[in-house]
C-alpha cells in the first residue's frame, strides 16, 4: 500500500469538517477510522457501516430530535400537538440531528477505504473485497434513505481531501438527486453478481459483520433487495419510472439470479453490537423522551378498530389488573401492541371500570373510556387542537405510545432495516401495477400475516413488561396503565387468513378503498410501519398518495411549516457551512417543492 499514513491523517480531517449531532458515547466505544493508527480493513469496515447508526438503529437522535419532530407528523403517523407547530418543531431542536451530516461522515470512510483498497495486490484485494461490498451496500441503503427527504446531496465528491489531497474538495459539489438514484440501482445490480463471485471469506468477517454476522446469502438478498425498494420509490412517475419498473421486473421474474428476501430469517437487522469488549446499547424508541411525542395518531387508531377513533376495543386480550376484554376479535391485534388504552383528562390515570361519556366540544369536562384507543391528527379542527392538547394534563385524553411494549424501552429491539413483510408488500405493489408476474392478493396476504407475527414476537421478547402501575403525577405514569394484551391464540393462521382476505376489499370498519387494491396494499404497508419508520412512510405516502389522508392547515401565525412538506429544508449546518450551497441548492431549500419521484396532489388538504 502507498501512503497509508498521509491518507489516515486526511481521512482524519475530512471528519472533522464533517457535520453530526451524534452522540460521544458513540466515539467512545468503537473504532473510528479517523483515529486508527494501524489500517485493518475489518476496523474501516466495522467503523464504516456504524456511521449509519442514525438511520438503521432507534437512537436518541433519530426519535427525540427528527423523526418523532418532523417526519412522523407529517406522515400522520404520531399524534399532533402545537409544541411549538403542527408540522415541524423549532430548528433549534432538529438542526443537525438528520443524519444527512453521518451520511457524509460514510461516504468519506468508505471512499477511503476504496482508495486503499486500490493499492492492493490481487490476494489482498481478493481477501478484502467482502468488506468493501459489505460497506457500499450499506452506503447506498442510506443514501437512498436521504435524497428522498432532501433531493440533491454532496455525494461523487464527499471524502475526496483524503484521497487526493486537494482541501478544496472540502466544500464538495452537490449532486442531482436523479443522477444519484441512477447511479445506485445500476450499481447494485452489478453489486449482486459481485456478491455471488465470493466463495470464501476471511476468518474475522463473521465476528466483525454485526448487520448479517458474515452470512453472504443475507448479503446478496439484502443488496437486491435495496435496489428493489430504490426503484419501486422512482417507478410511479417521473424521468426514472420507466427505469425504476424495468428494475423491478429484472428482480421480481428472475429470483434465481437475483434472490431477495423471502421469510422472516432472511430479515436484515443492526441488533445490538458488541465490538472490542464494547456494546452498543440501544433499546427501542430511545429517543421517545417528551410525552407530545408519544401520542397516537387518530389516523392509524381508525384504520385498526371497527369503531374507529375513540371506540370500544373488540378484540381479545386482559388489562393489566387481570379484567378479561372478549369481543367479536375483528380489530386489528397490532393496535394494543401499539398503543394503551386511553385514560383520564387529568394528571391521573382512572383505575375504575366505569365508562364516562365524553362530550368531544368540552372534552375536559369528561372521562375517556377506559377501554377505548383515541389519538389526535393533522386532520383535526384546529379549534380544537388547542381544547384537546392544551393544558398538558388534557393529554390524558389520548392514547400513549406503549412504554415497555414490543418498541418503547424495549432493549431486545433488534433494530430491524428490512423484512421480508416489507419486501413482499413492495412485491404486491409491483404485481398489482402489472410491472412483474405474481399474484398480488396471494402476497399481499402473506404481508399482513408476517406483519402481524413480527409484532407478535417483538411483543413476546420484550425485555419488561407492564406488570406493575406506575404511579405518580407525571403524565408518562399513562404509558404503564390499561394496556391490553392480545390473546396470541386468537390470532391462529385460520383468524389471519380471514383478516387478510377482508383487508384486501375493505378496511376493519367495512369501507372500501377509494384507490381499490393498490390502497389496501400501501395503507397495510403503512400501518406495518408503524411509528417506526418514518422515512418510509414520508416517502410512500409522497409517492402515491395512499393511504388517503387530510391534513389541516396550521392556522398559528408564525408556523413554520403551515402545510406539510412536500419536502424537508436543508439542516442550517448544512446552508452555512457549504460554500457551494446557495448557488447550487439554495433555491430549492423549501418545504413546496416536489421531488422528482413524487406526486404534488398526495393528500386531500389544502397545498403550497
Amino acid at each position: 500500500m502507498k501512503n497509508i499514513v498521509s491518507k489516515i491523517m486526511l481521512l482524519a480531517f475530512v471528519l472533522t469538517l464533517s457535520n453530526s449531532c451524534s452522540e460521544s458515547s458513540y466515539d467512545d466505544k468503537f473504532l473510528d477510522p479517523s483515529k486508527s493508527t494501524t489500517v485493518d480493513f475489518g476496523n474501516l469496515a466495522v467503523g464504516t457501516n456504524l456511521y449509519s447508526r442514525e438511520w438503521a438503529m432507534s437512537t436518541y437522535g433519530r426519535f427525540f430530535g427528527w423523526e418523532s419532530q418532523v417526519l412522523m407528523k407529517q406522515a400522520n403517523t404520531v399524534g399532533i400537538t402545537l409544541d411549538p407547530a403542527v408540522f415541524y418543531a423549532l430548528e433549534g431542536y432538529t438542526d443537525g440531528m438528520p443524519p444527512l451530516g453521518e451520511l457524509s461522515k460514510m461516504i468519506a470512510s468508505y471512499k477511503f477505504m476504496e482508495s486503499l483498497y486500490a493499492d492492493m495486490d490481487e490476494s489482498e484485494k481478493n481477501a478484502n473485497k467482502v468488506y468493501l461490498l459489505a460497506a457500499e451496500t450499506q452506503l447506498y441503503a442510506f443514501t437512498v434513505y436521504i435524497v428522498s427527504i432532501f433531493g440533491d446531496i454532496p455525494f461523487d465528491e464527499v471524502g475526496q481531501v483524503s484521497v487526493t489531497g486537494d482541501v478544496s474538495l472540502a466544500h464538495p459539489h452537490y449532486q442531482d438527486d436523479q443522477e444519484i438514484i441512477s447511479t445506485i440501482l445500476d450499481r447494485l445490480g452489478v453489486m449482486n453478481g459481485e456478491w455471488a463471485a465470493i466463495t470464501t471469506t476471511p476468518g474475522s468477517f463473521s465476528q466483525q459483520d454485526f448487520i448479517n454476522k458474515g452470512d453472504l446469502d443475507k448479503w446478496r438478498r439484502y443488496n437486491n433487495s435495496i435496489r428493489l425498494k430504490t426503484a419501486l420509490l422512482v417507478s410511479t412517475q417521473g424521468p426514472l419510472a420507466s427505469k425504476g419498473q424495468g428494475v423491478i421486473g429484472e428482480i421480481l421474474n428472475n429470483s434465481s439470479a437475483n434472490p431477495i428476501i423471502e421469510t422472516a430469517a432472511h430479515n436484515v437487522v443492526m441488533a445490538q453490537v458488541n465490538i472490542s469488549g464494547s456494546a452498543l446499547d440501544i433499546n427501542g424508541g430511545s429517543g421517545f423522551d417528551w410525552t407530545n411525542q408519544r401520542i397516537a395518531a387518530t389516523e392509524i387508531i381508525k384504520r385498526m378498530q371497527v369503531t374507529g377513533d375513540g371506540g370500544v376495543w373488540s378484540g381479545e386480550g386482559l388489562l393489566t389488573d387481570g379484567t378479561p376484554v372478549t369481543g367479536q376479535t375483528t380489530d386489528d391485534p397490532r393496535l394494543p401492541i401499539m398503543f394503551c388504552l386511553a385514560t383520564v383528562n387529568g394528571e391521573f390515570a382512572v383505575l375504575t371500570k366505569e365508562e364516562e361519556a365524553v362530550d368531544p366540544e368540552t372534552p375536559k369536562n369528561g372521562k375517556a373510556v377506559p377501554t377505548v384507543f383515541r389519538g389526535s391528527c393533522a386532520a383535526m379542527d384546529p379549534d380544537l387542537w388547542a381544547e384537546f392538547l392544551y393544558p398538558s394534563a388534557n393529554r390524558a385524553y389520548f392514547s400513549y405510545i406503549r412504554v415497555n411494549g414490543f418498541f418503547k424501552d424495549n432493549r431486545n429491539w433488534d433494530n430491524p432495516i428490512i423484512t421480508s413483510a416489507e419486501v413482499k408488500f413492495i412485491k404486491a405493489e409491483a404485481y398489482e401495477r402489472g410491472w412483474a408476474a405474481g399474484d398480488a392478493k396471494a402476497t399481499f396476504k402473506e404481508a399482513v400475516k408476517e406483519s402481524i407475527q413480527l409484532y407478535f414476537k417483538y411483543q413476546n421478547n420484550r425485555s419488561v413488561t407492564e406488570t406493575s402501575y406506575a404511579t405518580g403525577s407525571s403524565s408518562t405514569s399513562f404509558s404503564f396503565k390499561w394496556v391490553i394484551n392480545p390473546d396470541q391464540t386468537v390470532y391462529n393462521d385460520a383468524w389471519i387468513d380471514a383478516f387478510t382476505e377482508a383487508r384486501w376489499t375493505s378496511r376493519v370498519n367495512g369501507e372500501t378503498y377509494a384507490g381499490g387494491s393498490i390502497e389496501a396494499i400501501l395503507e397495510q404497508k403503512w400501518l406495518h410501519y408503524g411509528y417506526m419508520y418514518a422515512g418510509e412512510q414520508w416517502a410512500n405516502l409522497r409517492r402515491t398518495g395512499y393511504p388517503r389522508m387530510y391534513y389541516q392547515r396550521d392556522i398559528e401565525l408564525t408556523a413554520e411549516v403551515p402545510f406539510p412538506a412536500n419536502r424537508n429544508r436543508y439542516p442550517e449546518s448544512e446552508r452555512n457551512n457549504n460554500q457551494n450551497f446557495q448557488a447550487e441548492v439554495g433555491s430549492q431549500d423549501n418545504w413546496s417543492d416536489v421531488l422528482f419521484w413524487a406526486r404534488p396532489d398526495w393528500h386531500d388538504g389544502p397545498t403550497w
